[in-house]
């Protein structure tokens, strides 16, 4: 059982037990690259340990000789599984023999070495790993030593680990797992190199140990440089705010040494950010903002990772990933940059290294994970796209849309998506939105995305999660399971974008070429609600979806994207620009007509435009560009003229009492004829509304409608689109529900009805309570959240009757 691997006696034959990580380390080791010695705790190992537990589970009780058999999409039973597994390998003792021989190796690694860290990986016959299997930082002491190697051995039985296995087609049985064990230093910098054959290479930074990065808790310094000449092309500093780091006893000149260099940090609390690591030997450092504001490589550790780099790949004769660190030394003497992890890019071999005949290494990492947008699970072919300008590209309908950044114009990529992977925008970012309303799931603020995912790369996105996984090709019978048909299919090697023309129409025109998800049971609904219920939306293809929901109406009609729609995915602005007033006109009654159809005699709220591409969008730009608005109204006209008597307006973002009465002046000068029934509110997303709703009701504000994305946005300080601050835009923040209480209760006193149609109320079903409880007049949420709703605003009411039957009685 104490059968170890050592870096630098790795044979080519030892591959498939150690791993293709500690493998690809050994071959830079046997070259004289820096890289930090260490040894492998092999499968074998593995599967003798599990035979001599003595499993509790009668589940377990011919485990692990017979199958294990997981429904893999039922969470609560996955998790109690995952959950016994991981407690029993955790609780048994490791066999004597073991454990001393690992003792005896980590006093051989290095007699200064106060921390090691187990690395888990599995080996070449199996599929990629990066970003399943978590590493585990621990003191060298025997204790730790063993709970180490445990927790390594644990991270396969995670459920995302089962989960992720199963949907691979890999058996338990077929799991080697080889754990590299190597000395843990201090560091000051980590990061990665991505070359790249005849282009610049691109290289990421961050401070202290590479943690930060791995699970996307940072954004690094990005530099992309020239590898001939080592001169830096572009750079851009990262959002760095967190370092790991290890722990140290006071007084420890290297702990000493780090927080200097990480100027103004504090040490946070490492138990919360770091889960299972509550014994950990590592810690979390709060960077200080001159360090957040610095560079974390100087020019000169720059510089030797380029050569390094450099000779790597000619060693290797390949393009590849290299992750590196830059740790302290004992004696405060020059910085050590040690190289910790190799992977090959698709379709390269080593040409020369240990024999030659190395199969191709992943690149992209098993789980990225950002924000959980829009519900849902889709697994397709990745394409990323960078153009900005969708009516210069080309997309394949069905695929998994990665982008860097998602704009309004961008619909029509949309609407042919399966899935979307965004790294910028936050959950009421206007990609979130759309991907929402169209029904396709979308994981936002993902650092590094559109570095990590090629075109052509096959993943699953998770939208109830937030996280993408990164799946094999599938095979024929894979491919009809996703409805796609195998006769037709092209192979990611064989795709190329190229030959798949960009098109506008919409996806159902199309529903074959999409991959199928799975629907949610049909609901039995139950009484209407005195709260009125009522949906979100912009896109005529949403309407299919409103058929049979208790809803009351339509209560936010975004008209920026249904002009997307309808005008071609062109700007309002170019159509004023060309004069193209009856077109304009015609095209946009024609879609607002859809849905008034659709829902009468509900009412229709039709949101006036926001365009917000001039930096002075809501109502205050229609008082010195009063045209544009002049259109929308004749829009309103011509379909009231039709016969739709249901359509309201509401004004976005009003600033001023003076831009309200200036819109309403403008209105009974250009709607004369408006239905008896018509109703003319505002947004209340600005705070000022707060102060000064009185007075706009007294100037004839016949209701409000909340909007909760920029009421919080401005509220608290943060930027609704930036993933970097996501968590703390929080839209039930107290500052927030007081605010939205004051609103509703001013709107009750004043007669006027009060509705809210911002994502809290689906982000946080819970404050639904708390809204029907104050006297909300409706709440308007995204098709997808209106099952939900519904249950909790009857919950709601049916807690309010049965506390006032109560106080009858009681009284």
């Amino acid at each position: 059982m104490t059968n170890l691997y050592w870096l630098d006696k790795i044979q080519l034959s030892d591959r498939d037990a150690v791993g293709e990580k500690a493998f690809y380390l050994s071959c830079l080791l046997a070259q004289n690259y820096p890289v930090v010695p260490g040894f492998v705790v092999p499968a074998k190992t593995f599967w003798q340990f599990l035979e001599s537990i003595d499993w509790l589970e009668p589940l377990f009780a011919d485990w692990p000789h017979s199958s294990l058999h997981l429904n893999v999409d039922e969470p609560r039973q996955l998790q109690s599984i995952a959950r016994s597994i991981r407690h029993q390998i955790l609780a048994t003792k490791l066999p004597d023999s073991l454990l001393s021989g690992l003792e005896s190796a980590v006093s051989q690694l290095n007699s200064n070495s106060k921390a090691l860290i187990f690395r888990p990986s599995l080996t070449s016959r199996s599929p990629k790993t990066a970003g399943i299997l978590e590493s585990h930082a621990v003191r060298a002491e025997p204790e730790a030593i063993e709970a180490g190697l445990k927790r390594a051995w644990a991270e396969l039985f995670r459920a995302r680990s089962l989960f992720y296995f199963q949907r691979c087609g890999l058996r338990i049985q077929e799991i080697n797992p080889a754990v590299l064990v190597q000395s843990l230093q201090g560091s000051r910098a980590a990061g990665d190199v991505k070359t790249n054959a005849g282009a610049a290479w691109e290289i990421q930074a961050t401070s202290g140990l590479g943690m930060s990065l791995a699970r996307g808790e940072t954004i690094p310094d990005y530099y992309q440089v020239q590898p001939e000449t080592g001169a830096v092309k572009f750079q851009k500093l990262g959002y760095k705010t967190l370092a790991y780091n290890l722990k140290a006893d006071e007084g420890d000149q290297t702990k000493k040494s780090l927080i200097e260099n990480f100027k103004g940090s504090q040490i946070a609390n490492s138990a919360f950010l770091i889960p299972d690591f509550t014994d950990s030997c590592v810690e979390v450092l709060a960077l200080g903002e001159e360090s957040q504001s610095e560079y974390v490589l100087e020019e000169s550790q720059l510089q030797k990772i380029i050569e390094l780099s450099k000779k790597v790949v000619a060693e290797f004769d390949s393009d590849l990933i290299l992750q590196w660190t830059i740790s302290e030394t004992e004696n405060n003497d020059e910085p050590q940059l040690y190289f910790t992890q190799v992977r090959l890019l698709k379709g390269k071999k080593i040409a020369s290294v240990r024999e030659n005949a190395i199969a191709p290494a992943a690149r992209i990492p098993a789980i990225l994970r950002g924000l959980a947008a829009a519900s849902g699970k889709a697994e397709a072919v990745a394409q990323v796209m960078t153009n900005s300008h969708p009516e210069n590209a080309e997309f394949l309908a069905g695929g998994i849309l990665v982008a860097r950044t998602i704009e309004p114009h961008w619909l029509p990529w949309l609407k042919l998506a399966a899935g979307v992977v965004v790294e910028q925008g936050g959950m009421t970012g206007h990609g979130a939105i759309l991907a929402r309303e169209l029904g396709i799931p979308a994981v936002v603020g993902v650092a590094g995305a559109t570095r990590a995912i090629e075109t052509g790369d096959w993943v699953l996105v998770d939208g109830d999660s937030g996280q993408v996984f990164a799946t094999a090709e599938p095979d024929a019978d894979r491919l009809r399971e996703l409805g796609q048909n195998p006769e037709n299919y092209t192979t990611a090697a064989e795709m190329s974008i190229a030959n798949h023309q960009f098109s506008t129409s919409d996806r159902s025109s199309n529903p074959a070429s999409l991959p199928r998800r799975a629907q949610s049971p049909e609901s039995v609904w139950g009484a209407p609600t005195a709260t009125q219920l009522l949906v979100n939306v912009s896109q005529t293809s949403s309407i299919d979806r409103l058929r049979n929901l208790p809803i009351d109406g339509i209560g936010l009609l975004r008209s920026e994207l249904m002009a997307l729609e309808a005008l071609d995915c062109q700007n309002p602005k170019i159509w004023l620009q060309n004069g193209q007033q009856s077109e304009f006109v015609s095209r946009m009654a024609d879609c607002l007509s859809l849905f008034a159809a659709a829902v009468a005699p509900r009412p229709v709220f039709y949101r006036s435009l926001d365009l917000r591409d001039s930096g002075t969008h809501g109502s205050f730009s229609n008082t010195f560009e009063p045209e544009l608005f002049d259109w929308e109204l004749c829009v309103l006209q011509k379909v009231g003229d039709s016969g739709h008597t249901n359509i309201n307006l509401i004004l976005p973002f009003v600033r001023s009492v003076d831009e309200f009465v200036y819109c309403r002046q403008r209105l009974e000068t250009l709607g004369k004829n408006r239905p008896a029934q018509f109703q003319l509110w505002i947004m209340a997303e600005v705070p000022s509304v707060l102060f000064l709703l009185p007075d706009y009701v007294k100037a004839g504000v016949q209701g409000i409608s909340i909007g909760t994305n920029d009421l919080t946005q401005f509220l608290l300080g943060i930027d609704r689109e930036s993933e970097q601050v996501a968590g703390g835009f929080r839209g039930r923040d107290r500052a927030v529900m007081r605010a939205i209480e004051q609103l509703i209760r001013q709107a009750r006193a004043a007669g006027i009805p009060c509705s809210i149609c911002g994502d809290a109320t689906a982000l946080y079903p819970e404050i639904v309570d708390s809204l029907v409880r104050w006297g909300i007049s409706s709440i308007s949420v995204n098709v997808d959240a209106v099952e939900q709703t519904y249950r909790a605003i009857a919950r709601a009411e049916q807690r309010l009757l049965l506390e006032a039957a109560r106080s009858i009685v009681n009284n």
